[in-house]
């Protein structure tokens, strides 16, 4: 038994070296994350607007396109571009897809699905989900007024009806927890939404958002008649409220706590004395949708569109900075295109879901062809502080301006930014030096406490988009063109 017992020890080390190699934090100690000492109330800036009044009208016109006009899932001829989609990209076609997908049959051991339990999911596990799926729903869809919705809750948006999640194993860099493949974003109280389906078990429905078509809580949504749609997009035209704390307890007239409300939500909503009044959806009895009013103070909520200021961006970022990384919008945090879409919605800006596609929504420079001390020098020459977000390969980050390099001892120039990140990692990939949060992160060639780590700079993609300026007309386009394949497995 002793015998055994230490090879089980001698086991139990080498793996267990295995995985801290693999994974390890990062050391931010020399990365200051006080805001106040990077955007500073002394700038002489810090109370003007970065945009035009021409650019942010610009902007909010297609912001208000995508939730409430042309481009809503609350527009029939939206709708039926979706519906009419023939196969093999229908719904039904890409939908019976996602179960191969998520199927571990015939696998390569890198491309297996594992469960919380660290255990490979059963064949039994997709079939249940797929059996409990209408797929003879999504046959022949044709579009109705009456399945027009709108979430009352906060909701995970799901590739797949179930809570389930589905990692690649922990052994391989950058993948296990909390990389979920299921999980595709959120949902925010009092999205428009438009019901698909539902599963036979009730419990899920499958919904257009303005962003995505996922599998969200069927108990989240309240089916919204023509009645409520119209109070709702009258007063929304009119004027709009964004949420500016994050997790701001939505209490109603009546003293009753309905829902905490996160930086991305928004509301049609009036100046009221010194409160703003803004408008929620709360489920009836027979789940329909009617409205309740809530007031909020104007340190919870600004009336849009928000003049984009330092001072006001920054007070975002004050309620953002260093919480935790969340894949997918994982418990409602964010990930890296979640926190720059929800960041600059107050101010009536739309950005996309992908971060792939934000950069489209400004003027785009691709500098992927550059050396990464280019790249960082055509940044640090050309980009707009706090206007200008950057794509490297699957992320997104905003630059804040040049500031001096920590590390530097002749004090050289640095790009700045703000980003949500889950880490570092070496060339080849083999291990994560984790951040796991949302930091103010400069973009350096080389970072001092480990000098094998990739730069940001030096990805195969390097993409500059100036959200103050107007992106070319084919770039516009390319955010028009309807891929289901994108929006139902973003």
């Amino acid at each position: 038994m002793k015998k055994f017992y230490w090879i089980f020890l001698m086991i139990f080390m080498i793996t267990g070296c295995r995985d801290h190699e693999t994974i390890a934090l990062f050391p931010l100690d020399h990365y200051d994350q006080t805001l106040s000492n990077w955007i500073k109330p002394s700038d002489p800036d810090y109370d003007q607007s970065l945009l035009s009044r021409e650019i942010q009208q610009y902007h909010f016109e297609n912001f208000y396109k995508h939730n409430f006009g042309a481009l809503s899932p609350w527009n029939a001829d939206y709708v039926n571009q979706i519906l009419q989609h023939k196969a093999p990209d229908d719904l039904k076609t890409l939908e019976q897809g996602l179960f191969t997908q998520f199927s571990n049959q015939s696998k390569p051991e890198e491309q297996i699905g594992y469960g919380e339990n660290f255990r490979p999911h059963s064949q039994n596990w997709i079939d249940t989900i797929a059996n409990n799926i209408n797929v003879s729903e999504l046959d022949h869809l044709n579009y109705q007024a009456s399945h027009r919705a709108i979430a009352v809750e906060n909701l995970p948006a799901r590739v797949l009806p179930t809570d389930d999640p589905y990692y690649f194993s922990y052994k391989i860099a950058g993948e296990g927890y909390p990389f979920d493949n299921l999980q595709m974003s959120s949902v925010w109280v009092g999205t428009p939404l438009y019901i698909l389906s539902e599963t036979k078990d009730h419990a899920w429905s499958l919904v257009i958002t303005p962003d995505f078509i996922a599998w969200v809580k069927t108990s989240g949504i309240a089916r919204a008649n023509e009645k409520f749609i119209s109070t709702w997009e009258t007063a929304a035209k009119k004027q709009l409220a964004g949420i500016t704390r994050t997790t701001t307890s939505m209490v109603d007239t009546k003293g009753v706590f309905r829902f905490s409300a996160y930086i991305g939500s928004f509301f049609p909503a009036e100046k009221n004395s010194e409160k703003l009044k803004l408008m929620i959806p709360i489920a009836d009895e027979n789940k329909q949708a009617v409205i309740h009013y809530a007031l909020l103070s104007e340190n919870d909520a600004a009336m849009m569109p928000w003049s984009v200021t330092p001072h006001h961006i920054s007070y975002l970022m004050s309620s953002l900075l260093g919480r935790p990384y969340g894949w997918g919008n994982l418990y409602f945090y964010n990930d890296c295109s979640s926190e720059l879409k929800n960041l600059f919605a107050v101010f009536g800006i739309w950005l996309p879901r992908h971060s792939s596609d934000q950069v489209y929504v400004g003027k785009q420079v691709d500098l992927s062809a550059e050396p990464a001390a280019d790249r960082l020098s055509y940044l640090m020459a050309n980009g707009h502080k706090l206007m200008t977000i950057v794509y490297i390969d699957g992320h997104i980050l905003l630059y804040i301006g040049n500031y001096q390099n920590p590390h530097s001892k002749n004090h050289e120039a640095m790009a700045m930014t703000y980003q949500t990140m889950w880490g570092l990692r070496p060339n080849p990939s083999t291990s994560r030096q984790v951040v796991g949060e949302t930091v103010l992160f400069p973009m350096l060639e080389q970072y001092p406490e480990d000098p094998k780590l990739m730069s940001q700079a030096d990805k195969k993609h390097f993409q500059v988009s100036l959200l103050d300026d107007t992106p070319a007309n084919h770039d516009l386009l390319h955010l028009e063109i309807l891929d289901l394949r994108e929006l139902m497995y973003p």
